[in-house]
């Protein structure tokens, strides 16, 4: 994070929240600078209503309505327009301190509904609930196992194309449901802008996530606090959404073929490798082969995520 700009606090209510989809009609809840920092707060999936201690049948009747509104239930803090961005540039999104609250919940559903990574193994829902230790940074999963938190939003994006009404729960070039656990602080996103404003949203929090989300969600949870701080970057030009770590440059590729997200992924990075460190054509292809890790982010979103790690200490 950079000093300088103003600082907006955005609290998460039933005003400043929209549910389910991207789409540059719906009305920016805040208007910023370039070099802004937001502290805004997210609320659980469902318009907050995922609760923890639910059970499996009062989850599918919560859901229920959703799926018949035909809408994900990932409810966004939002938007957020940002004076200066027009089409084509690029929105910098450096991310800053994360704070969840105390509690995270994960859940499966019924085999027969076809979600998650092996639906056919697990014919009956699940719903966990944890409780988040905030002073430890820590959740116990079961006796003998504790997971580090490591919070992230499994959500952000910008709206996409005018005329477009994109769901919230499919990622795409705007950015959206990417669930890459490697978004979190201390990461700048890089998410191209499709309209005036760029009309950002965020939410949808984990607390913890492997690659791959693969029953679908992850330790969901909300966050009290996410920093965030915008710059619009008119010296960049890019397809979709990109990441830089203090370790890594991150690209990546969404798709519902896993093996052409991991090409979008890989044509990327190479493109990366050439014209921001020069090399040629092949010898990216080959630095890509020795030394980016090709990691799949999620397998259950309709487009499948692959992130291409490129490791930024061999560069000197």
């Amino acid at each position: 994070m950079q000093h300088g700009g103003t600082i907006h606090r955005l609290a998460a209510t039933p005003r400043t929240v929209h549910t389910g989809f991207f789409d540059s009609t719906i009305p920016p809840v805040l208007t910023i600078l370039s070099g802004d920092t937001v502290n805004l707060s997210t609320m659980m999936l469902m318009d907050d209503r995922l609760r923890g201690g639910m059970t499996v049948e009062e989850l599918l009747a919560l859901r229920q309505g959703y799926a018949d509104r035909k809408v994900g239930g990932q409810t966004l803090t939002g938007p957020i327009f940002v004076t200066g961005a027009e089409p084509g540039d690029v929105l910098e999104v450096r991310i800053g301190r994360l704070i969840p609250v105390d509690f995270g919940v994960n859940y499966h559903l019924p085999g027969h509904m076809g979600t998650g990574g092996l639906p056919e193994d697990f014919p009956s829902g699940s719903v966990k609930t944890f409780r988040l230790d905030r002073e430890r940074w820590e959740t116990a999963f079961a006796p003998g196992i504790t997971l580090p938190l490591a919070p992230f939003l499994g959500v952000m994006g910008v709206a996409p194309r005018p005329g477009e009404r994109r769901p919230a729960a499919v990622p795409d070039y705007f950015g959206g449901n990417m669930d890459n656990k490697e978004l979190r602080t201390g990461t700048t996103l890089f998410l191209p802008v499709s309209v005036a404003g760029a009309l950002f949203s965020a939410g949808d929090a984990h607390a913890a996530q492997g690659d791959g989300e693969v029953n679908v969600t992850a330790i969901e949870t909300a966050l009290e606090e996410a920093v965030l701080q915008f710059v619009v970057r008119r010296d960049l030009r890019l397809e979709r959404p990109q990441a830089e770590t203090p370790t890594h440059w991150i690209t990546m590729g969404f798709h519902p073929d896993l093996d052409e997200a991991a090409k979008i992924a890989l044509r990327d990075a190479i493109r990366f490798l050439a014209e921001v460190k020069g090399l040629a054509a092949d010898d990216a292809y080959a630095f890509a082969s020795v030394a980016v890790d090709l990691r799949v982010t999620q397998i259950v979103d309709t487009n499948k995520g692959v992130h291409a790690m490129i490791p930024k200490h061999v560069f000197t």
